[in-house]
């Protein structure tokens, strides 16, 4: 009866489902009547004593079944709070089965977020198992989502080329990564360029130190610009293959909006 009791445990909380659904009337151990199992309260970190963790007016319960966090309130969702400051956020450790309280479930000396960046599962300590991932170049906002699992990771802001010069849309992968670089053409001479990621000859997702506009100009002659932090980051999570998509329209006088 426990091993029955903890299948139905684990699959409602993989459906992400209030427990209430999953167990026959008398089963379910729920102390402070807040509508989240003991077992659920575990899961999520809440106080199983008190029906309101985050005291916003709100049952635990309520919150979880629709998405916003039980410990925060101004009614945050669960993609927006990191309760264990890993870099994965709590929607996002759910998806991925990991420890929304532990920086690395595993316990392999990586913590969860730099492994779903990789593609590995935080929750199993296996190095040949991956998540598909995939990135998309939006030229139309000028940011950068990079997927894992079919699942939004990591949003970035960046430049692409300016409308005379735009960066190619369609579809590419990465066919080269080359950690630095220089750029040399007939207006620029840029050594020392990081983290460069090429898609097609000639163009490349890569760090740009030479200005501070991603997110909110075109900037390049074709390429994407990114901060430094960010595309190290990125270069650090891929290989050669993954799937590059860039999209969108560019911006007609440089600016977002325009």
């Amino acid at each position: 009866m426990k091993d029955k009791k903890l299948i139905f445990i684990l699959l409602c909380t993989a459906l992400f489902v209030m427990p209430n659904f999953c167990y026959a009337e008398g089963e379910i151990l729920d102390s402070d009547g807040d509508g989240l199992s003991d077992d659920l309260e575990k899961f999520y970190y809440t106080d199983p004593n008190l029906a309101d963790t985050d005291h916003d007016g709100f049952l635990d319960g309520e919150e979880v079944n629709n998405d916003y966090s039980p410990h925060i309130g101004y009614k945050k969702r669960l993609h927006e709070y990191d309760y264990d400051k890993d870099g994965l956020n709590d929607w996002l450790e759910r998806w991925f089965g990991s420890d929304i309280g532990k920086l690395d479930t595993d316990d392999d000396g990586i913590n969860d977020f730099e492994e779903v960046m990789s593609g590995y599962k935080p929750n199993d300590t296996s190095t040949s198992t991956r998540f598909a991932r995939k990135i998309v170049v939006d030229r139309t906002t000028q940011r950068l989502f990079y997927y894992v699992d079919g699942v939004k990771v990591a949003n970035f802001p960046v430049s692409t080329g300016i409308p005379t010069m735009q960066t190619p849309k369609g579809e590419f992968k990465v066919t080269a990564m080359i950690p630095k670089k220089r750029y040399i053409g007939p207006d620029y001479n840029l050594p020392n360029v990081w983290w460069n990621m090429e898609f097609l000859p000639m163009y490349y997702i890569h760090a740009a130190y030479w200005h501070n506009n991603f997110g909110l100009r075109t900037e390049s002659h074709g390429c994407v610009n990114m901060r430094y932090s960010d595309a190290e980051l990125l270069y650090k999570s891929i290989d050669l293959g993954v799937p590059i998509t860039v999209t969108g329209t560019t911006p007609s006088r440089y600016y977002v909006g325009t």
